[in-house]
């Protein structure tokens, strides 16, 4: 009979093969997303005086940026193609947002201030001329994310009711707030009541995302549908992180 030793009859089995599960990163992202909707949404509306609201930019840019383009990667590698597209778009959308604020909107008005004196414009004059510069730079970035957001909101179609919702006031928001930049006047000043409703719209849009993230953590955690997402295509079988 072959001799056993104690190190071979001691020795763990070695395992042949192991699996890997990747959680739900829309929940991760789109919480992200939703926080950064509240605050700006309340600043937009004017609910709140956050002064300049340079005071968020650090939200913006460390968990709508970082935290929502790292979920967005996360969710390509699980291979949920709507999810990681939209995760990292937005994303990339809140990092943009913060260096506009930090530093492409004071560089823009101080060219557009400067040209203005150089042609003989007072320093009042010169100012306004900075500040509509800003505003039409603004909605012309808009307009842009507008396109982009249409496009998720067509392909939305075939996912929820909760994230087609989403998509729906989001593209609203982008509508109000192009109407408020690009027909701000010529001292640079938005249309206070167009730019007051892009908040609440907002702040309505933060509430639907945050619905989104409390269902997909709670639905995840209970391992049933606890809180319903409204499946518009129940018949087809769920994309991993979109459902």
């Amino acid at each position: 009979m072959a001799e056993v030793s104690l190190h071979d009859a001691q020795s763990p089995p070695v395992p042949t093969s192991t699996t890997s599960h990747i959680g739900h990163a829309t929940a991760v992202g789109a919480a992200g997303f939703a926080w950064c909707s509240l605050i700006l949404g309340l600043h937009t509306a004017g609910v709140i005086d956050a002064a300049d609201g340079t005071i968020v930019l650090a939200g913006t840019f460390f968990y709508g940026g970082i935290v929502q383009l790292v979920a967005g990667f996360f969710a390509l590698a699980a291979g949920a193609t709507f999810a990681a597209s939209f995760l990292t778009a937005y994303g990339a959308f809140w990092l943009g947002y913060t260096v506009i604020e930090f530093w492409a909107a004071p560089h823009i008005a101080g060219n557009a201030a400067a040209a203005a004196k150089a042609h003989g414009a007072s320093a009042e004059a010169a100012a306004a001329a900075g500040g509509h510069a800003v505003m039409q730079s603004l909605g012309l970035f808009l307009i842009a994310w507008l396109v982009v957001t249409l496009v998720f909101a067509v392909a939305s179609l075939g996912t929820n009711a909760v994230i087609v919702s989403a998509f729906a006031l989001l593209t609203l928001t982008i509508v109000l707030l192009v109407t408020a930049y690009l027909g701000a006047s010529s001292a640079g000043v938005p249309s206070d009541s167009v730019l007051h409703t892009a908040g609440y719209v907002e702040i309505a849009l933060a509430a639907v995302a945050f619905y989104l993230v409390l269902a997909e953590l709670t639905n995840d955690i209970r391992g049933r549908t606890v809180l319903p997402l409204f499946a518009l295509n129940p018949d087809r079988q769920a994309v991993p992180q979109t459902a």
